[in-house]
């Protein structure tokens, strides 16, 4: 099946799925209504399973022609070239760079090149260089893959790294007040905390690539540190969105862990039901409910124990997604997957659930890459190393709640 009859097969499949349960309603499942139910889910991870595949090796084509069209664009002479964008420029003399230093490159990509110079950042990236607009849209690209938090929070992204000092506050305690005629109002001042939202530099280790694959014209040398780049930052990324403490040295982002203190806690430290999966959800204030960005956060071990749970008439709680018009639901929730989530255990944050826009992710728009020649020459390799600048904060305490596992 080609990969659009595979999506309108899940497509169709999830919508029998969903129209089943409908249909029962409040009434009990039998066991045969069970069993179509588990034989329908099985081939949607089929489907699932195919798609993903088909969608790789999709992009992996698109990369080609991509690269094809970048490789005919260099074999243009110098007339044609000339009518190039400035991205387009800073890509091609970036691409020198990474393969050859600044020895090989010409007068004019040299001078590209000292235009990226990544003067604006703090001393230990100073002599690196910005990454070109493409080549950093196929990193945030690959980031994508490791961050589900990221994809609800709200991104906050600057110029510069500069400390920002963000208001905080919890927006259930705010309220009028009734008055009589001709009665003064009382003073109702909001009280705000204030936190800094820094840059955290995170770095993407050292990358080394042997000379042999840099001289290499068919490779594409971008693509290829992109996604290594894209991998180790993601990671490392999406680890302290979810558990970085706010302490330590050098000092960690108050992640989404340490920042939410309002928490239900279940009657076991290895176990959950869904009802309190439910009590959760009903902790949270219903304005925070009726938020566009509305969601309950888990890891897929977790997840895979929701999809599996059913309530006191036999129905299913995790409904499938159906593309263009429902999403993939729990308890008519819809939710997101992150691996920075912890299992369920003893006093741990299991999941959460609460209106995501209030955590705020903070990116500096730049990112900085240093290309280390000396270091390893007598490997004949050579050395990469990126630098991204990021934080965090939770703007509104009330927003979010867990569920952790019992004390004990």
């Amino acid at each position: 099946m080609k990969l659009h009859e595979l999506k309108q097969a899940y497509n169709e499949l999830a919508r029998n799925m969903r129209n089943l349960h409908d249909k029962i309603g409040d009434n009990t499942w039998t066991d045969e209504q069970r069993s179509q139910w588990n034989d329908w889910k099985q081939k949607l991870d089929g489907f699932d399973e195919q798609i993903k595949r088909e969608e790789a090796l999709r992009d992996a084509d698109q990369r080609f022609v991509e690269d094809n069209e970048e490789e005919h664009r260099d074999n243009l002479d110098n007339e044609e070239r000339g009518g190039q964008s400035i991205d387009e420029q800073r890509a091609q003399a970036f691409d020198g760079f990474l393969r050859q230093g600044m020895s090989e490159m010409s007068a004019e990509q040299r001078q590209i090149l000292r235009e990226m110079r990544a003067i604006k950042t703090q001393r230990d990236t100073a002599g690196g260089y910005t990454v070109p607009t493409e080549m950093l849209n196929r990193i945030h690209e690959a980031m994508k893959d490791y961050g589900g938090l990221a994809s609800v929070a709200q991104i906050l992204t600057t110029d510069s790294g500069h400390t920002l000092e963000w208001p905080t506050s919890d927006g259930t305690a705010e309220e009028g007040e009734l008055i009589g005629e001709n009665s003064q109002a009382s003073e109702g001042d909001v009280v705000f905390g204030i936190k800094n939202l820094g840059a955290k530099k995170l770095s993407s280790k050292v990358i080394r690539v042997s000379n042999e694959l840099l001289n290499d014209s068919g490779i594409d040398i971008q693509g290829f540190l992109a996604s290594r780049i894209g991998s180790r930052l993601g990671r490392g990324e999406a680890k302290f969105l979810v558990q970085g403490t706010g302490a330590g040295t050098p000092e960690q982002p108050t992640g989404l862990q340490a920042s939410v203190t309002g928490t239900t806690t279940a009657d076991s430290s290895s176990e959950f039901t869904w009802q309190e999966v439910n009590g959760l959800i009903h902790s949270i204030d219903p304005a925070y409910r009726r938020a566009a960005n509305f969601r309950i956060g888990l890891n897929d071990n977790t997840l895979k124990l929701m999809t599996e749970m059913e309530d006191l008439q036999g129905r299913p709680l995790w409904l499938p997604a159906v593309s263009g018009a429902a999403p993939a639901t729990i308890l008519n929730v819809p939710y997101f997957v992150d691996q920075g989530i912890a299992d369920i255990g003893v006093n741990a944050k299991f999941m959460y659930a609460g209106d995501f826009a209030q955590f705020i992710i903070r990116r500096v728009r730049y990112m900085v890459l240093k290309r280390l020649v000396e270091r390893y020459a007598d490997f004949d390799q050579t050395g990469f190393l990126a630098f991204h600048r990021f934080d965090c904060v939770l703007q509104d305490a009330a927003a979010i709640k867990a569920l952790q596992g019992a004390a004990t």
